[in-house]
């Protein structure tokens, strides 16, 4: 690519620098026999021209790959994320719910306390009430005794005549 941009595939001509590693000794050397060294560096240039397009092929499908793996890693860690954000939620509300159990057994045993004292208090009540009740009644009584015109004796019935 470089060689094209200088010219060097137009004249037919590589500088000795620009060959590639992966070309055999022999190649080299029949760069330097005088009558086949136009066609022995055609050569050259298209095998490093068919290497350059490997290469940059091989180049851009580790690229889609490494980008395809990314991005699958990418997915995994945002599932992962989501699952453990899930699994602490889950955490949240069973330990929540323990507490809750308990929080909700402790206001039973209280309500239950609560009911029991309010039926005593309303027995208590009821008793009070029996017993003013009998005392009212009571002194009810007395006051209608002392109120109330005692009821004279017959009268006797004169015995005179008229």
């Amino acid at each position: 690519m470089g060689e094209e941009e200088s010219g060097g595939e137009a004249t037919g001509e590589i500088s000795p620098a620009v060959q590639p590693a992966d070309v055999p000794a022999e190649t080299t050397e029949a760069v330097a026999s005088p009558q086949p060294q136009s066609e022995g560096r055609r050569t050259q240039l298209r095998i490093v021209r068919e290497h350059l397009e490997n290469l940059s092929s091989d180049v851009g499908s580790a690229k889609r790959s490494s980008e395809a793996s990314a991005k699958k890693l990418e997915n995994k860690i945002e599932s992962i994320r989501k699952d453990l954000a899930e699994y602490k939620r889950s955490k949240d509300i069973s330990e929540h719910a323990k507490s809750s159990d308990t929080s909700a057994k402790r206001l039973e045993k209280k309500v239950s306390s609560l009911s029991n004292d309010v039926a005593a208090l309303k027995a208590s009540i009821a008793k009070d009430a029996a017993r003013t009740r009998t005392r009212q009644e009571a002194l009810m009584a007395k006051i209608l005794a002392k109120v109330s015109p005692k009821k004279p004796a017959a009268k006797k019935k004169s015995t005179k005549k008229k």
